[in-house]
């Protein structure tokens, strides 16, 4: 009997855990550089569609030229790796490495 409790109680517990999950916020401005690159807030992937977005409503651009979009990833990645980039924000790095574009 105290088995089937316990059965129960660990397959309600396996439902409900799912369902109580926190929702997480990030301060994408807080974002250093070293923490981009090192996957310690959020995969860089998605980080880098957050700046495209970020960016291109900046300036009013509803455009995304994918091809473009696809190279300038491993090149945020790459700024990123750069010592002197390290403790900057990645929004700063991003915003430096393509303005203009």
């Amino acid at each position: 009997m105290i088995a089937k409790k316990c059965l129960l109680a660990c397959i309600v517990a396996l439902i409900v855990a799912p369902a109580a999950n926190a929702q997480v916020t990030i301060d994408v401005g807080q974002i250093t550089c070293a923490q981009f690159v090192k996957y310690r807030v959020t995969s860089p992937d998605n980080l880098a569609i957050w700046l495209s977005g970020y960016s291109h409503g900046k300036q009013n651009a509803t455009v995304v030229a994918r091809e473009e979009f696809k190279e300038n990833i491993p090149k945020l990645k790459r700024a990123c790796m750069s010592p002197e980039n390290a403790t900057l924000p990645v929004m700063q790095v991003a915003e430096k490495l393509f303005a203009g574009k």
